[in-house]
């Protein structure tokens, strides 16, 4: 590279070494435009893939009816995977599942992808993936009535049911497409109606 730029093997090195360190020159605007013929840039450009649209995959069971349960699918045990923002696939222990229904519109919308992450230990108030005795999953938010759980759709036209089964994680993240626009909600300590 030196004697491309047509100068001395140490001043060359003195351009590499570390800013911090004695003996660190910059090159003069000879050598930059030296470097620019060349096809060097003096500065880094911006990235090929704006970093708003990088994403990351997690595990991903399919659609879920937020208003009826549907056959479940372990996250952990699935092969396919759902593409989101770098910060709502960090934690392990995160899936993602996209939802069929309108039970829990306004927040939920159908075709919505949720993320959530999985936990036994019950957060109430929050939205959660829940499995039925019966090994059925829905997507409901957790109450208690001062005696039982209870799963609460958030459209009045559904009706509250016993939670009877357990929890498999509280949301998130959702991201919802809306043409080529990308609407992201993200709370890792979990969303909230």
């Amino acid at each position: 590279m030196a004697l491309r730029l047509g100068i001395k093997r140490p001043r060359y090195a003195n351009f590499e070494i570390d800013p911090d360190k004695k003996g660190h020159s910059k090159p003069n605007s000879t050598i930059l435009d030296r470097l620019a013929a060349m096809g060097f840039e003096p500065q880094p450009g911006p990235p090929l893939i704006p970093a708003s649209q990088l994403l990351v995959p997690v595990p991903f069971i399919g659609y879920v009816a937020a208003s009826d349960p549907v056959d479940w699918t372990d996250p952990f045990e699935s092969d396919e995977f759902e593409f989101v923002p770098p910060e709502m696939g960090d934690a392990r222990g995160r899936f993602a599942c996209k939802i069929a229904s309108d039970s829990m519109m306004p927040l939920l919308e159908p075709h919505d992808v949720c993320v959530f992450q999985r936990t036994e230990v019950p957060k109430i108030g929050h939205i959660i993936l829940f499995r039925s005795k019966e090994n059925l999953v829905t997507v409901k938010q957790l109450k208690h009535d001062g005696e039982s759980y209870l799963l609460q759709p958030l459209n009045p036209r559904y009706q509250v049911n016993p939670a009877e089964g357990s929890m498999l994680g509280y949301l998130v993240g959702i991201v919802r497409e809306r043409g080529t626009q990308r609407i992201t909600i993200f709370d890792s300590s979990g969303i909230l109606p």
